[in-house]
């Protein structure tokens, strides 16, 4: 899958990349890993797109030789629909008004995150349960791992909260018990459990013979570690099991990281941005270095 990346503004980016079925992107702040993305997803003009938080321009221009039926965008200002959940009265007074106001715009970006139940009914019921026995059986997995390395206490961290998606807001359980359908009570860590969620129902999606892109802007923000690792362990199992799932992702996480490449994953592909004034470069990283540029410095200062 190829693409050409012209930015210009505001970071100067000029690359040609070959990318993988899953790709990701690493680098520090400030490297121009969020302009890319959005670049590549604004540059999809033929399929069905979903930015499930805030909308935003199309920035650059970018070219990709691979179409898609679906893409999915999705980042950290997905947490804004704590707004919403907060004042959903207010948002849907507004909704049933014949007089719309800029608070009709505000309102369509702090729901974002409910754009995925239309997601959720385009797909089909017994995809959907199998991909969450995939889901599923990764849990298994990891909880066995831990279970013989004597750490069977961290099973229940690996995945603390499940979250679901309805036409009017989302529904969630915790590791502990307890159950809710509005995230005011819930820290921000409910954004990489709505990730989790975002790459069930597009694998699910997928399992229609349709090619969906998920595009992963720090899926692993909020998340603590061994969730993160868990998530990226999920995403990679999604995408080796269908050859219609792809998935652009930027992390800075290490044990995200580690999740996604547990067990050689199938068609990966991993770049490092780095910046020199205003200009973007991007080189291709071996999954093989021992060495990963700042996801490794505290290894090498301890």
């Amino acid at each position: 899958m190829k693409v050409q990346v012209n930015i210009a503004d505001p970071l100067k980016i000029e690359e040609s990349l070959d990318l993988g079925k899953t790709t990701m992107f690493i680098g520090p702040n400030l490297a121009g890993k969020s302009l890319l993305l959005r670049c590549i997803f604004s540059s999809i003009t033929k399929a069905e797109k979903y930015i499930l938080t805030v909308d935003f321009n199309s920035v650059g221009e970018c070219s990709i030789d691979e179409e898609f039926n679906y893409a999915i965008y999705v980042d950290p200002y997905a947490v804004i629909y704590f707004l919403y959940d907060k004042y959903k009265s207010l948002f849907e007074e507004e909704e049933t008004s014949s007089k719309h106001s800029s608070l009709t715009y505000v309102r369509e970006d702090v729901k974002g995150i409910l754009r995925l139940a239309e997601i959720r009914s385009l797909t089909r019921d017994d995809d959907l349960v199998q991909a969450a026995n995939e889901l599923n059986n990764v849990l298994t997995q990891i909880s066995e791992e831990l279970k013989e390395v004597e750490h069977e206490e961290e099973v229940k961290y690996i995945y603390p909260l499940k979250i679901s998606v309805i036409s009017r807001g989302i529904e969630w359980k915790d590791a502990f018990g307890n159950e809710g359908n509005s995230v005011n009570n819930l820290p921000p860590s409910f954004y990489p459990s709505f990730i989790v969620t975002a790459a069930l129902y597009s694998y699910a999606l997928s399992k229609k013979r349709v090619k969906v892109l998920l595009l992963l802007d720090e899926p692993d923000a909020f998340a603590y570690p061994s969730f993160a690792y868990t998530m990226g362990r999920i995403i990679r199992n999604f995408s080796n099991k269908s050859e219609y799932f792809y998935t652009l992702i930027i992390t800075h996480n290490w044990d995200f990281y580690k999740g996604m490449l547990h067990d050689k994953p199938l068609n990966l592909r991993l770049f490092k941005c780095s910046r020199n004034g205003n200009t973007i470069s991007i080189r291709p990283l071996s999954i093989d270095e021992w060495y990963i540029p700042g996801l490794s410095v505290s290894a090498v200062l301890r």
